[in-house]
């Protein structure tokens, strides 16, 4: 049997990176949808208590400013009679982020890894709470292994203190190392595959060259190869997102694996695959997508350390679940309060939110692109008492 109660609000976090998630269901006589109440304040009807986050590993504070403790003024009042103080859980899907760092030789000859090394682990220090990170670099050599993943650090949480060993243990080759990105995006899918289905899961890769095959190719056919293996992943629920650093590796190939790595067209110029490249694997369409791709000075640290962020924020989950032994009533899913930063995100529709079960609730097109912006801070949801059930 199922019974309606109300409830409080409750606001998820996301340290380092200040999204805060809200979760609010209406209390009282009114069977109005309630307003979301602001901080220090509480609408009629409405509870705005102290705070847990999700899965954050960390107690969080009841007021604060962003980058302080990760919340955005939020502070306790106390709850009108009616309501019952009701603890519940609001969690996004936790994204996995796998770190493949390109280890040829131009990577140490040019000065290019220390500082990268230095900018990767502070946002993995960071993000730790909130992302899964794995780690490997990737290098290889003609008639030695090809590719060859170093010390390769399984997907795990708060995952900081191994990384940090094993990047700390890898040294210049002592070889002409090559670049056999392909072969290595391969071998990670395979490893991310492992992980659970309902993890959102994503390549961040960062090389400084051409791609090749460890025996300097067509670097035509290891381009598409590269495209290829980025698509491959895309179809097996895997994301990339492309690290170019240290200007040498053509942009026209660095946009192309940025829309292989999400889905987007991508355009074979000048029919150059088609004509060099027989054996391509690669799908490629006329008109290109537009995905974004990073290229940063690895010696402006603030530079870096924004792309960063900016990347593994693409990595935000778009479906929420409801954490516990609630559930909404469907017949009510149109009188949900979304709202991104204060702006209203309306039900249905392409660029608006829907209820895919009673207890999962997902962003769609464009709401889902304004969540996954670095700049957004604040998710709140709000639904009528009548459109909760107490399980």
């Amino acid at each position: 049997m199922s019974t309606r109660r109300p409830f409080p609000s409750l606001t998820w976090s996301l340290a380092a990176a200040p999204l805060c998630f809200t979760l609010a269901f209406g209390c009282g006589a009114s069977s109005a949808p309630a307003s979301t109440p602001g901080p220090g304040s509480a609408a009629a009807g409405m509870a705005n208590l102290p705070v847990r986050p999700s899965d954050a590993g960390s107690q969080a504070a009841t007021s604060g400013r962003a980058g302080q403790d990760g919340l955005i003024g939020v502070q306790p009042v106390q709850p009108p009679d009616d309501c019952n103080q009701i603890e519940i859980e609001f969690a996004p899907r936790v994204p996995s982020v796998f770190v493949l760092v390109d280890r040829s030789s131009s990577m140490f000859e040019r000065s290019l890894w220390k500082p990268l090394k230095d900018g990767v682990l502070a946002v993995i220090q960071q993000l730790q709470t909130e992302v899964r990170f794995g780690f490997s670099s990737y290098t290889g050599a003609q008639g030695m292994t090809c590719p060859e993943l170093t010390t390769v650090v399984p997907i795990g949480e708060r995952n900081y203190d191994a990384i940090k060993r094993a990047y700390d243990g890898i040294a210049m080759p002592q070889f002409k190392g090559e670049t056999p990105t392909s072969l290595a995006l391969t071998e990670v899918t395979q490893l991310l595959q492992r992980e659970p289905a309902d993890s959102p899961k994503y390549i961040l890769l960062v090389t400084d060259g051409e791609p090749d095959f460890c025996n300097d190719p067509n670097v035509t056919c290891a381009r598409d190869a590269v495209v290829a293996a980025a698509q491959a992943a895309y179809a097996k629920g895997i994301g990339t997102f492309i690290f170019s650093i240290g200007g040498q590796v053509d942009r026209g190939h660095v946009g192309d694996v940025a829309n292989a790595g999400v889905g987007q067209p991508v355009v074979d110029r000048q029919m150059a695959v088609h004509y060099q490249c027989p054996d391509s694997q690669a799908t490629y369409s006329e008109t290109s997508g537009d995905a974004p791709f990073f290229e940063p000075d690895v010696n402006d640290q603030n530079a870096l350390l924004s792309a960063l962020k900016s990347a593994i924020a693409g990595a935000r989950s778009c479906v929420f679940d409801l954490q516990g032994r609630l559930k909404v009533d469907l017949a009510f899913a149109d009188q949900g309060l979304v709202e991104l930063d204060g702006v209203r995100v309306a039900y249905g529709g392409a660029d608006g939110y829907r209820m895919n079960t009673e207890t999962q609730l997902e962003l769609l097109g464009g709401a889902c692109q304004r969540l996954k912006q670095p700049q957004t801070q604040r998710v709140s949801i709000n639904f009528p008492c009548k459109a909760i059930d107490l399980l």
